[in-house]
């Protein structure tokens, strides 16, 4: 069988034209980087596809394919954990690669074709964590990419029609996400291999690049074939890069999964670790200089490193005989680094993306248990229908805030809902109900203000309070003095409670309570609310009951929170 294969396919004298590749000067540690960015490539490829056999590229199916690969399939939050932090390491050891060769001196005559085909290799690469990043349509990724597409749309000249290309249209939608995937998954890795197998090709054309200490008669004494001195220690670098990423890994519990984009959130954006540099160099290019800093600044580093070659005139390859080569390179390194830190210390100490990334995990916390229940058709937000307090908090936001103000945002015509019935919410609306935080801006600013003693304030808003919670028996001592401080006040003359009092003014029984709240919301002129001075539109036609009711869950939510 042996002799079979090997007359049929000769793979014995390939296996030997492979491994006896002569190494110059023998085996070295610093020759490894590119056997482990090989390794690493190919574990991307596998982990890709087998990630694909469960994802799918549209709007509404991407963050459920996901969501079903990271909790569901067995050890897929460990493979997407892998095939996350392999985009990271391809960058690390291709970045590690280029500084060896750049070192080496690697880049010079006969070798300009190697340097410049692993230069556009690295361009892939980032194109590759470009790419990826909007697969799982969650918001990070959603809206870190929109960033970098809009700075594709700076280029003078085609920047409009090239982020239309990318984009797939004006918006971003279902275009944009099946021509990323095509990217990421056919013509980047399509080119790398292509770039790859120039390189492989030149590499051992004109074989590796040896120390430049030694003279050639010692190199020649030293040279050793690449079976098995070179292949040992390349295979323990890739053991050592496999186990270090595992352990990322398996510290991280995987890959972060963000709740599902959201286009009509007020996400701050921040790309990955690797663009960081070029996200804090455009703070300093602002208007119509942006296009600097996104644009030439970087057209023009680029251009310089891929002409390398021919702009280093030194006589030999050490490092010391190429001093403005090295201290360009060292320079424009150590830029990067302090630009990636700059950008990180300023968001460390940025309350906003501090208090965003709390949310953002809350959130996703809140999505993967609600995805748990099913995933909707309509896929992506739909998922958060599921949960009456998101939803409620939306249609609040959509049909209340005009008017009334929430959180610092929103109207100022009608009260301020945040903390709405809660107890201090109460208390001040009891001590100045005309007060703009209140009642204020509207035409039912008519109500007295009451300089109650402190104690009995608190128990009257502690009386009213009780009159939410349907379930419970009110305290028989809590009622008696409520009634009494009602009667003693003068509330009877406008308000109803127990079938006595006034109808100029709200009833107070049930009142704050999930039937009060939903009869407010369903038409609030009617004659037990706000009747004839009521500004505020009814929304019984225009919400479904379980919208209404989603709302109320919110605002319940407001008092209990605060409570």
């Amino acid at each position: 069988m042996k002799k079979w294969l090997e007359d049929r396919t000769g793979i014995k004298d390939l296996f030997n034209k492979l491994m006896d590749e002569p190494v110059e000067g023998g085996a070295k540690w610093s020759y490894v980087f590119g056997s482990a960015l090989v390794f690493v490539f190919i574990m991307q490829i596998v982990s890709g596809v087998i990630l694909a056999t469960c994802y799918s590229a549209s709007t509404t199916d991407a963050w459920g394919s996901v969501y079903y690969i990271q909790h569901k399939t067995f050890s897929g939050w460990f493979v997407r954990g892998m095939h996350n932090v392999g985009s990271s390491a391809m960058i690390v050891l291709a970045v590690l690669h280029m500084a060896q060769t750049l070192i080496f001196g690697a880049y010079r005559k006969p070798r300009e074709l190697n340097w410049i085909s692993g230069v556009f290799m690295l361009f892939i690469i980032l194109g590759f964590g470009l790419t990826g990043y909007l697969l799982p349509w969650d918001q990070k990724g959603y809206w870190a990419t929109q960033v970098a597409t809009s700075i594709m749309g700076l280029v003078p000249g085609i920047g409009e029609f090239l982020q239309g290309v990318i984009q797939g249209g004006n918006d971003y939608g279902n275009l944009t996400l099946t021509r990323f995937y095509s990217f990421h998954v056919f013509f980047l890795p399509a080119g790398l291999m292509m770039f790859m197998a120039i390189h492989i090709y030149l590499f051992r054309r004109h074989g590796v690049t040896p120390h430049w200490k030694p003279g050639e008669l010692e190199l020649k004494k030293k040279t050793q074939p690449f079976w098995p001195d070179q292949l040992f220690k390349d295979v323990i670098v890739a053991v050592i890069v496999f186990v270090s990423m595992v352990a990322v890994v398996w510290y991280r519990g995987g890959a972060e999964l963000q709740s599902p984009a959201d286009p009509s959130s007020n996400y701050i954006a921040r790309p990955e670790w690797y663009f960081l540099f070029l996200f804090q160099l455009l703070k300093y290019f602002e208007g119509e200089l942006e296009v600097v800093g996104a644009i030439i600044i970087p057209s023009i580093v680029a251009f310089l490193i891929i002409a390398l070659p021919f702009i280093d005139r030194a006589r030999d390859r050490s490092p010391l005989r190429r001093l403005p080569v090295m201290g360009f390179s060292g320079v424009f390194l150590a830029g990067l680094i302090s630009l990636t830190i700059m950008s990180s210390i300023s968001d460390s100490g940025n309350e906003r993306i501090i208090k965003q990334k709390e949310e953002s995990e809350k959130m996703a916390h809140v999505a993967v248990e609600l995805a748990e229940h099913g995933i909707p058709p309509q896929g992506g937000t739909s998922v958060f229908s599921n949960d009456p307090l998101y939803s409620g908090e939306q249609l609040f936001r959509q049909h209340c805030i005009v008017c009334h103000s929430f959180e610092g945002v929103g109207g100022n015509s009608a009260p301020d809902l945040t903390a709405y019935n809660s107890k201090p919410w109460l208390i001040g609306f009891m001590q100045d109900p005309n007060a703009p935080k209140y009642y204020g801006s509207t035409k039912i600013s008519i109500m007295p203000e009451y300089d109650l003693e402190k104690e009995d304030l608190s128990n009257l808003v502690e009386f009213l309070l009780a009159q939410a919670d349907q379930d419970k028996e009110i305290d028989p001592d809590l009622k008696e003095t409520g009634e009494m401080i009602l009667e003693e006040n003068g509330c009877y003359n406008c308000h109803a409670y127990g079938g006595n009092g006034g109808d100029t003014a709200p009833v107070l029984d049930n009142f704050a309570s999930d039937k009060w709240l939903r009869g407010l919301i369903e038409d609030p002129g009617q004659k037990e609310y706000f009747g004839l001075v009521n500004d505020m539109p009814a929304y019984k036609d225009k919400l479904s009951k379980q919208e209404i009711d989603n709302i109320v869950y919110f605002l319940q939510s407001l008092r209990k929170k605060s409570h």
